[in-house]
């Protein structure tokens, strides 16, 4: 079973070398730092028996999520680290009774759009060049979530 614990200072120096190992334009370390002190981001990391092995990064405002980082290591994708990431988004969301949810996917990242159209996020528009390192569009994603989706929904039920 994975442990997610809220990324705090100690953590970003963790979280910053797997930015650099997983991203072809990996974000600074400084800008996990001023994410961390927006009350509006949350921000996590994940564990597998004591290995950082992934972290993500939301921001909600509102009734409204943002997902602006997902990274699981190389070696630990296709174990299902990255379904339980979206189990735990979505948990994190009904508690705090969001009803939209939206991410940007390179336009070639076909294993993680395949991922979100799991949970049933649908395409909204294409964003050209949003990407660099390779040049690639962004495609905005959005899952809408009602109330009821949202009393009935328990990340530990959805098979993994």
């Amino acid at each position: 079973m994975y442990r997610v614990e809220k990324v705090t200072q100690k953590e970003i120096a963790l979280v910053s070398e797997m930015e650099n190992e997983i991203f072809s334009f990996p974000w600074a370390y400084e800008s996990f730092e001023t994410l961390i002190e927006n009350p509006c981001n949350h921000f996590y990391i994940v564990f597998d028996k004591g290995t950082p092995v992934a972290y993500f990064g939301i921001m909600i405002i509102m009734n409204e999520c943002d997902i602006y980082n997902i990274a699981v290591r190389p070696n630990y994708q296709g174990k299902g680290i990255g379904s339980f990431i979206i189990q735990e988004i979505i948990e994190i969301c009904r508690k705090k009774e969001v009803d939209t949810i939206t991410l940007e996917v390179r336009e070639f990242n076909y294993r993680a759009i395949g991922l979100y159209e799991k949970y049933g996020f649908k395409l909204v528009s294409r964003i050209k060049g949003y990407y660099s390192k390779p040049l690639e569009d962004g495609l905005l994603m959005r899952l809408s979530i009602d109330e009821e989706e949202l009393k009935n929904f328990s990340h530990r039920n959805v098979m993994r």
